[in-house]
Parts: structure tokens; sequence; C-alpha cells
């Protein structure tokens, strides 16, 4: 079956999809940076992009961009309501649909955020009359307005990093492919992009990213893809794989003097361990003296989270915080997954091999 630049697709679900990677490999001489990696992502959500350095996520991203030409695959993006696979010819109109933040990104030391915006702005066909009014929105949503005709050179990393970031959808694309956008930036400034990322998907755009930094892409993804030595490895929502995990963490805090802690720990342990989900299991709960909280193992159920409050109720262990945190079972999930120590079935991956070889000539 020949596909063409156009292609239509049996499944009504298949509208949603934006944008398709398809079978996508990168080889740098013997080197395959990124190898045979699918995935689709659907109008209105954050697909967060997991993996050490060197895992592929770079190349993956400068592959959507056009960047960097695939060794195999394909990039479909969608157009006027059609998936359209990206080539050099329609390069130019299809990529209009796209923001893009590249790791690191570099400017001229001597130029102005309002003159690079503009630049990038009237670059991507921005209406001329808005780009003004359009370059002091967006220079607002960092919080940058004070320094919006100061030079370049005189940003820190982090100031940098944010003008990167609004560089990318000055121009109001339908689509942002961020590498890494929270490199560089302190906590105060990754709490602010997190919530401008979150207003970005809410106001319909789809946003795909990239990091190494496991709490802050699940604090707003949808789904998460984790990669490893250029494979996907795992491709769901955070709850699905959460269930994957062979344990949770639950976090319990007590007023308790430093020389009742073992006195505690082992009180704890007796009347959680009937209650976690877990056989053949020891050592089931053990203090963290960073954090000065106990810590339980648990399977991770809400049946057995709720079992086990009661238990610390009705035993009357006077508890001041009781909390699951949301990231404990998915690091170590991706730990396991990267170390080779565990495999999980990819139900989404393996869903959309099967719907491409569906495709219908369009």
């Amino acid at each position: 079956m020949e596909i063409t630049d156009k292609v239509k697709f049996m499944s009504n679900d298949e509208t949603d999809i934006i944008i398709r990677l398809k079978n996508l490999s990168k080889n740098f001489g013997e080197f395959t940076a990124v190898n045979n990696l699918s995935l689709d992502i659907k109008r209105g959500e954050i697909i967060g992009l997991l993996g050490p350095n060197g895992a592929g996520k770079t190349t993956t991203m400068k592959m959507i961009s056009r960047l960097l030409i695939p060794t195999v695959g394909e990039v479909w993006i969608r157009d006027n309501g059609e998936l359209k696979l990206l080539t050099r010819k329609n390069k130019d109109s299809l990529l209009d649909h796209l923001g893009f933040l590249i790791e690191n990104p570099t400017f001229y030391d001597h130029m102005t955020p309002r003159q690079i915006l503009s630049y990038f702005a009237k670059l991507k066909g921005y209406p001329k009359k808005k780009i003004r009014s359009r370059v002091e929105e967006v220079i607002n949503m960092v919080e940058l307005e004070g320094w919006i005709d100061k030079k370049v050179g005189t940003f820190s990393k982090g100031m940098r990093q944010k003008l990167g970031i609004v560089s990318s959808l000055v121009h109001n694309p339908d689509i942002l492919v961020l590498d890494e956008p929270q490199t560089g930036l302190d906590p105060k400034a990754r709490k602010e992009i997190r919530e401008l990322l979150l207003k970005l998907k809410h106001e319909g755009k789809t946003i795909f990213l990239s990091s190494h930094l496991l709490y802050e892409v699940s604090e707003i993804s949808d789904r998460i893809a984790i990669i490893n030595l250029g494979k996907l490895i795992a491709f769901d929502t955070i709850r699905n794989l959460e269930t994957e995990s062979p344990d949770s963490l639950l976090r319990i805090q007590l007023l308790v003097l430093p020389t009742d802690i073992a006195k505690m720990r082992d009180e704890l342990e007796s009347i959680i361990k009937p209650h976690t989900g877990m056989k053949n299991v020891s050592d089931i709960v053990s203090y963290n003296f960073d954090t000065q909280v106990f810590e339980a193992r648990f399977d991770g159920s809400l049946e057995n989270q709720s079992r086990i409050f009661k238990e610390l109720a009705q035993n009357k262990i006077d508890v001041v915080d009781f909390s699951v945190p949301r990231t404990s079972s998915l690091e170590e999930l991706y730990i396991r997954l990267l170390s080779g120590m565990i495999t999980i079935r990819n139900p989404g991956a393996e869903k959309q091999a099967k719907e491409s070889a569906g495709i219908m000539e369009g």
C-alpha cells in the first residue's frame, strides 16, 4: 500500500492525534541514538518524555523539528484537519504549527528580548500589527517585563531559559515541543513554568516536553513516555504506570522524641504490616532522618492506604501528616526499568503499531 503525504485513519479516535512518530530511528555512524520509536501525541495533552542523559530525548526533539533527518521512520503533523507526513518540501508550512525550545537556547548578547521575540514572531508570519502587543504579552507570562528592553548579555542562565520558552510560543502555535524547559531554573521559576504550561494546556495547546527530572514532569503530564538507550520502554498515564510498581511509599509524620524513634518504628511495623498487601516482606517501616518522617512500604492501593490510616487511629497513634508522594512508586519503577530489573508490557506502543499498520491511503 502506497503512503502519501496525507492519511485518513480507520478509527474516529485518530482525529485527536496531532503528532505521530512512526518507527523513528536515528543513527550516527554505528551508534543508534533513537531506535524504532513510535508515539502518538493527542490534541490538548501534555506528554512528558523521560530518560537519563544520553537516552535519545534531544535527538527525538530535533527530528520533530527537522533539525535532524531520521535515518528511518516518519514524523506526521496535523494540518487543516489531516495528518501529513513531514518532508523537506512541506516542512516550512507544517512546522509553523509548532513552537520549539531546543536545550540550552542561545541568543545574541547585544539584542533585547523585544528585538528577539519580534524577529521570531515576524519569521513565523505573526500579524505585523499585533507583534508588539504579543511580545509584551508573552514576556509578562514569565515576569520579565522589566527586562524587555535590556540586553540579553546581562541575563542570568535562568532568565535566558525563560526567554527561550516564550520565544517558542510568541507566534501562538498549537503545539509546543520543549527540550528540558526547566534547565537552569530555580525552584520559584520552575513552579512558575509549571503553572504556565498548565495554563497553556487549558487554552488548548498540545505540549511535548522532555526531561530527566521525574518530579517536574509527573506534576503536569497526562502521559509519560520513558526511553532508555534510544528505545521506548514505557508509555502510559502516570496512574497506570504506578500500578506496575512493586510497591509504594507511605510517609507518616509523628510527634516523637528522638529517643523513642526505634520503639515507635517497631510499634508501627506491627500495626501496618498486616495491611500492606505485600507478602513475605520484612522491615516494612523505616525512619528517614533527613525528612524526620516514618516511611512504610505497601502495595499502593487506596484500600490498604485507608486500612492503615484507620489502624493507626484505632491504636491512638497521633498522626501529624499521612501521605503517599505522587512520585514515590513512579521513581521506583523508573529506576528498575532503567536498570533492566523489570520490563513492563507497553500497551500504548502496541496499540499504535497496530493502528499504524492499518493506515489507509487518503
